[in-house]
């Protein structure tokens, strides 16, 4: 995270009982610690130049590039970030890494943080430090012993079930879009 003035002239106290700015989805506090909102809204999905920080959904056209490594020589496909829906993610364009939220229950909160910071969904206790993970993205990579595994099934028995289905059929209308209704009488055929 980027180094930032604090606005001391337009400060608050009473939500998180410590002086701080909101800025959209993020909160900057005048100890320097910057958090993700505990609820944010696809519109505070942007880039906060004032921090180097981005807000930004798996799915977002503008989701950057992400990587296994630090030298950013294995990418992260997009398909292995979306395979359960999107994530949400904090990406410190400054330290060159990203972090999901931690989303937590009330009665799970981030304890071991500060008391002001405890509705955090993701955390940075100042300038040109990492963020603390509070969450994790998840990584959905192909399993290749699994494809080699089901090959065998799809060409043997799935295809020429499929192709049996297809000839069974008297109405043909649903072919061209790959859609059968199974009947009933090729239950335990």
């Amino acid at each position: 995270m980027k180094e930032f003035k604090f606005d001391h002239a337009n400060k608050s106290w009473d939500r998180y009982k410590a002086f701080h700015n909101v800025d959209w989805g993020l909160v900057e506090f005048e100890t320097g610690e910057v958090i993700v909102m505990s609820y944010i809204t696809s519109s505070d999905r942007q880039m906060y130049d004032k921090y180097g920080i981005q807000l930004v959904a798996t799915t977002d056209t503008d989701c950057p590039q992400l990587y296994f490594d630090k030298e950013c020589t294995e990418p992260v496909k997009k398909a292995w970030l979306t395979h359960h829906g999107l994530q949400e993610l904090a990406v410190d364009h400054e330290q060159k890494v990203a972090v999901a939220f931690g989303y937590r229950r009330h009665n799970e909160r981030n304890s071991h943080l500060g008391r002001h910071v405890h509705s955090a969904l993701a955390y940075w206790a100042g300038a040109k430090r990492l963020p603390v993970a509070l969450g994790k993205i998840k990584v959905q990579t192909p399993n290749p012993e699994y494809r080699k595994v089901l090959s065998p099934i799809l060409v043997n028995e799935v295809i020429p079930t499929i192709a049996a289905m297809h000839k069974m059929n008297d109405d043909k209308s649903g072919y061209a879009r790959g859609q059968y209704k199974a009947k009933e009488e090729w239950v335990d055929s």
